[in-house]
């Protein structure tokens, strides 16, 4: 299976001519958006971009407004606090991120947060989408780590397969956090992505879109 993963791209619009001319030229299994796919909208940008993939599935982030969750979810694209089914695997996900100094549209609480995580049925053979990456894995703001503490409770207790996240800008890469792999995807404004293969093993590649 082979997927495009990205995250970040805060309603760029040369990034969604570079998504235009993706979409017609190579054949992904699924594209994967996991947050901020707007900066307080607009809806338009979200809707393009997730119909632009014969198959795409979506988290919403915490620079993402109400008006853009709720339309992601009209369109059947969401799997924040659920799952669905992808090929032989679970997909599912957590949007919004945790509480930032900013007062950003989309913050809830670590209890929130994990209501949501237990409402999607992690286990593991998910593939979890979460906007914010797990606290103390690619969460450093300076020298403080702002990352979701219940996200990395839900993966030292369930053991997911993989960890997509973004939320972050200044990181990016993929490291082993006990059984998971948690890949940090780069922000997708700065035309960057991730293309995964999901094999006998998980091959991960950052591109320049």
């Amino acid at each position: 299976m082979k997927l495009l993963a990205l995250s970040d791209l805060h309603a760029d619009e040369e990034l969604l001519d570079r998504l235009r001319m993706l979409s017609a030229s190579k054949k992904y299994d699924a594209a994967l958006f996991c947050g901020d796919l707007t900066t307080n909208g607009p809806v338009s940008y979200a809707e393009e971009a997730l119909s632009l993939f014969m198959r795409s599935f979506a988290v919403f982030g915490n620079m993402d407004p109400p008006e853009v969750a709720g339309r992601i979810q009209q369109m059947g694209k969401s799997v924040h606090g659920r799952s669905v089914k992808l090929d032989e695997w679970k997909l599912a996900g957590v949007g919004g991120s945790n509480p930032t100094p900013f007062g950003t549209p989309s913050e809830f609480s670590e209890g929130q947060i994990a209501a949501f995580l237990s409402a999607a049925g992690v286990d593991r053979n998910t593939i979890l989408m979460s906007h914010p990456p797990p606290y103390g894995v690619f969460d450093l703001a300076g020298d403080v780590h702002v990352g979701s503490k219940s996200v990395r409770e839900c993966i030292e207790k369930n053991h997911p397969l993989m960890v997509l996240c973004g939320h972050i800008h200044e990181h990016v890469g993929q490291e082993v956090l006990g059984e998971t792999l948690v890949v940090k995807l780069p922000p997708a404004e700065k035309l960057l992505a991730a293309e995964i293969t999901i094999g006998k093993e998980i091959e991960v590649e950052f591109i320049a879109l």
